[in-house]
C-alpha cells in the first residue's frame, strides 16, 4: 500500500472489518465489494484497477440492518489487483450518524445473521439437474424479521453488477451471476457454486473453461472441497502441483494451478461451496479469500429470494 492519507498513523477513525455483504459504487457505474469501513473511508475490491486520485460521488450499500449512504470522496490509492482505498471528503451529518450506528451494530454481531436453514428434502425448494427427477434441493430458508427482508426496500446501488435486488427470483441466473462476480473480482479463470442435495454437493453454477460442469458432483470426501466442508473454513491452494490436499491429475486435466474455496454455511452447517480457479499459480491472496467469503453469503440471499417467491406464487 502506498504511503498516503490513509496510512494507519494518519487515520482518525478505526477501520472496521465488514461482516455482511457490503458494496460501494461510483456515480452508479463502477464499484466493488467493501472489505473494511470507517467514518473516514473504506477499502474495497473491484473487478478492474481504478485510477488513483479520482474524485466522484460514492454510494455505499450495507446490509443487516439495511443502510444506504451517499457522499463524495476520492480514490486515495489503488493497485493492479483491483484493491482501492477511498477517502470520504464530504460525509453529511445525517449520513455519518447512520454510518456510525451501522458500524456499532456490525461490531457487536460479527457473524452474519442468515435466514433459518434446513438441510434435507423439501417440497418448496428447487430441483437439481442430474437427480432422479423426484428429489428436491437440500436447502430451504425462512427469512426472519430484521434480516434479509429489510434489504428489499433499501435504495441499493443502481449498478446491476453489485445490486442484491438484481439477483431476482431466478435461482439459476442468480447463482451464475454470483459465480461470475467471484471469478471477475478475484481475477480467476473459472468459478463454481455447489449446493447440498441429498447428502451430495452438486454444482449449480459454473463459469469459465476450467470449472466443474453444471450438475456435476463435487467430491467432498477429499481434496480442497472436502477440507472446506470438514473445517467449515475457507481454503486456498497456491500451487496445485505441490499441494497434498488436491487431486493433481484432475487439476492438470482442467489446467488449474490455484484454488479458492469458501463454505456457504449457517451456524455449524455447511450447505454449499463457492470455488474459484486460476490457471496461474499463486493467483489469489487473503483479500480474495475475503471477497469469496462475502459472496458465499449472498448465495443464501439468492436462495431466500427464490424460496419466498415460490411461496407467494
Amino acid at each position: 500500500m502506498p504511503a498516503n492519507d490513509l496510512s494507519p498513523d494518519r487515520r482518525r477513525y478505526v477501520r472496521h472489518a465488514v461482516h455482511t455483504p457490503a458494496f460501494a459504487s461510483f456515480d452508479g457505474v463502477t464499484g466493488g465489494m467493501i472489505l473494511d469501513l470507517s467514518e473516514q473511508g473504506l477499502s474495497m475490491q473491484t473487478a478492474a484497477p481504478l485510477p488513483p486520485n479520482r474524485r466522484s460521488q460514492i454510494q455505499v450499500s450495507l446490509a443487516d440492518p439495511a443502510t444506504y449512504v451517499e457522499t463524495t470522496g476520492y480514490i486515495a490509492w489503488a493497485d493492479a489487483l483491483g484493491r482501492a482505498g477511498v477517502r470520504f471528503s464530504d460525509l453529511p451529518r445525517e449520513a455519518r450518524r447512520r454510518l456510525r450506528e451501522w458500524l456499532t451494530l456490525n461490531d457487536s454481531a460479527p457473524s452474519w445473521k442468515a435466514p433459518k436453514v434446513s438441510v434435507g428434502v423439501s417440497a418448496t425448494s428447487h430441483s437439481v439437474p442430474g437427480g432422479n427427477g423426484q428429489g428436491r434441493s437440500a436447502i430451504t430458508l425462512e427469512t426472519e424479521v430484521g434480516t434479509l427482508g429489510d434489504m428489499h426496500g433499501s435504495p441499493l446501488s443502481t449498478t446491476a453488477q453489485y445490486e442484491f435486488k438484481g439477483l431476482g427470483t431466478d435461482l439459476s441466473s442468480a447463482l451464475r451471476l454470483i459465480a461470475e462476480r467471484a471469478r471477475s473480482l478475484t481475477r480467476g479463470t473459472g468459478a463454481a457454486i455447489a449446493l447440498s442435495h441429498n447428502g451430495l454437493m452438486i454444482c449449480r453454477a459454473s463459469v469459465g473453461a476450467n470449472a466443474p460442469p453444471f450438475g456435476a458432483q463435487l467430491q467432498v470426501d477429499s481434496g480442497i472441497s472436502g477440507e472446506c466442508v470438514r473445517s467449515a473454513r475457507s481454503q486456498r491452494c497456491d500451487d496445485a502441483e505441490n499441494d497434498p490436499r488436491v487431486n493433481v491429475a484432475a487439476c492438470q486435466l482442467l489446467k488449474i494451478r490455484s484454488i479458492l474455496a469458501a463454505p456457504i454455511k449457517y451456524e455449524r452447517d455447511v450447505v454449499g461451496l463457492v470455488e474459484v480457479f486460476s490457471t496461474e499459480s499463486f493467483a489469489f491472496d487473503e483479500g480474495d479469500v475475503a471477497v469469496v467469503e462475502r459472496l458465499a453469503q449472498t448465495v443464501l440471499l439468492a436462495v431466500s429470494n427464490f424460496t419466498m417467491a415460490e411461496r407467494h406464487s
